[in-house]
Parts: structure tokens; sequence; C-alpha cells
């Protein structure tokens, strides 16, 4: 998709560059410009895409709740405040 792009655009500047006409300038400037925008958001995406990790590594909620009890100590209460610093 994103060579694609690239080469509307290429192809939209060669026809705005070689006309006399100033609305087939104007439409190619536009096609130009709106091409090399959808070749950069093209090129973002699969470069986002390809470094992403699939939705089946990412942790179920049963998962979430054994960290969680992992981590709380056995025998203290949520409300315990944090030890005093001596400061």
């Amino acid at each position: 998709m994103g060579l694609m792009s690239l080469a509307v655009s290429v192809l939209g500047f060669i026809v705005a560059f070689s006309t006399k006409s100033g609305a087939v300038m104007a439409l190619g400037l536009l096609l130009g410009f709106g091409g090399l925008f959808a070749a950069l958001f093209a090129f973002a995406a699969a470069r986002v895409a390809s470094t992403a990790r699939p939705d089946s590594t990412l942790l179920t909620d049963k998962d979430i709740n054994a960290l969680r009890a992992a981590v709380r100590k056995p025998g203290t209460t949520s409300g315990a405040s944090p030890p005093a610093t001596n400061s």
C-alpha cells in the first residue's frame, strides 16, 4: 500500500510539473501531496504492525488475578500505613 501511494504521488507530481493548465497542476499537486501523506501513514502502520505483539500473548483475567494474589502478602491489611522514615 505504501509503495502504491508513492507511485501515485510521483505520477501526480509528474502531471503537475508537465502541464500548462492551472487546474491540472492543482489537481496533480493535490494528488502528489495526498499520496505522500498516505504513504507516510502506510509505512508507519506497517512498522507498528511488525513490532506489535499478537493478542494471544496478552494476559487473561485469570493470569492477572493470579499475579495480584502473588503480590499481596498474607497477614497485611489494605489500610496499613507505610513505615515511617527517619528524616
